[in-house]
């Protein structure tokens, strides 16, 4: 349930973290979203890469937990956008309930 941030969310793990004014990196960016079309040609290369190496090392972000629930820190709706701009920020799945992705697996 979005909304029920209880002790575990993205924001009141933010508000343990170490206070600082410079958080790195851009806040409050626009997510970027490939036409299907695109998108679709990409998996394929991704799948012959994969399939062709040897090795597989795959580094991900916070923002893959987003479509689970989990707010970000910061993307347009992120925990220390909202911050910055000096409103709450948004509600969040608690990590407890958030169900993994299939980006997760």
């Amino acid at each position: 349930m979005v909304g029920t941030e209880g002790k575990y969310g993205a924001s009141s793990y933010a508000s343990r973290l170490t206070p600082r004014q410079e958080k790195g990196g851009g806040l409050g960016n626009p997510e970027h979203h490939d036409k299907e079309c695109v998108g679709a040609s990409k998996i394929v290369k991704l799948v012959e890469l994969i399939r062709n190496a040897k090795k597989c090392v795959v580094l991900t972000g916070a923002g893959i937990s987003t479509s689970a629930g989990v707010s970000d820190f910061r993307g347009p709706n992120g925990v220390w956008t909202a911050e910055k701009k000096g409103v709450a920020p948004p509600a969040s799945r608690s990590f407890d309930v958030a169900n993994p992705t299939l980006t997760h697996m």
